[in-house]
C-alpha cells in the first residue's frame, strides 16, 4: 500500500514544474524526488536530475513506507542493518569478512531479488549505508524510486 499525499483542497490535477537549470517543465509525477517544505518543494527533474523549488505539489505518489530498521552483529562480528518496508520486504546492507559491504534486497518470503556493492561516497559501515538510504527512500516518488533504484521498485512496486 502506497501513501498517496494530497496537499490543499484543489483538484487532482498538479501544476506543472518548470525546471531552471534545462527549461523544460514536469508534473510533480514525473519527479524523481520531491522534499516538501512549509511552503515550498524541492523537485528533482527527471530530465536533468537537478534540484529546483516550486509549489508544493496538490497530489503524488509515494512507494511503500519504510515500517521499520534494525541492527544486528552475528557471531563473526559482521554488521548487518535492515530497513523493512510495508508488505514485508526489506533491503540489508551486509558486511563481508572481505571487509565489503553488500545490497541485498528481499521480498516479502525471504527471497533474494538482488544483490551488489554499493558505491556510495561517505559510508564505511552498513548502518551509514542504511541512514544514507533511508534518508533518500522518504523522498522519493514512485517514478524516481523505479528510474534511481530498480532493483528495490521491482519488489516494492510490484507487489501492489
Amino acid at each position: 500500500m502506497s501513501d498517496r499525499i494530497q496537499i490543499g483542497a484543489e483538484s487532482q490535477e498538479d501544476r506543472r514544474v518548470q525546471c531552471s537549470h534545462c527549461d523544460r517543465g514536469f508534473g510533480p509525477q514525473q519527479a524523481h524526488r520531491i522534499r516538501i517544505h512549509e511552503s515550498t518543494a524541492e523537485y528533482t527533474c527527471p530530465w536533468c536530475e537537478r534540484t529546483v523549488s516550486a509549489d508544493p505539489p496538490i497530489a503524488f505518489e509515494r512507494p511503500p513506507a519504510i515500517v521499520n530498521r534494525s541492527c544486528t552483529t552475528g557471531e563473526q562480528g559482521l554488521t548487518t542493518a535492515r530497513l523493512f518496508f510495508e508488505g514485508g520486504a526489506w533491503l540489508q546492507f551486509r558486511e563481508t569478512e572481505e571487509e565489503r559491504i553488500r545490497e541485498e534486497m528481499f521480498d516479502p518470503d525471504g527471497k533474494e531479488i538482488e544483490s551488489f556493492g554499493p558505491d556510495r561516497e561517505g559510508c564505511d559501515t552498513p548502518i551509514d549505508h542504511l541512514h544514507q538510504e533511508a534518508n533518500r527512500y522518504v523522498t522519493y516518488t514512485k517514478t524516481g524510486l523505479g528510474v534511481q533504484r530498480p532493483h528495490i521498485a521491482a519488489v516494492l512496486l510490484d507487489e501492489q
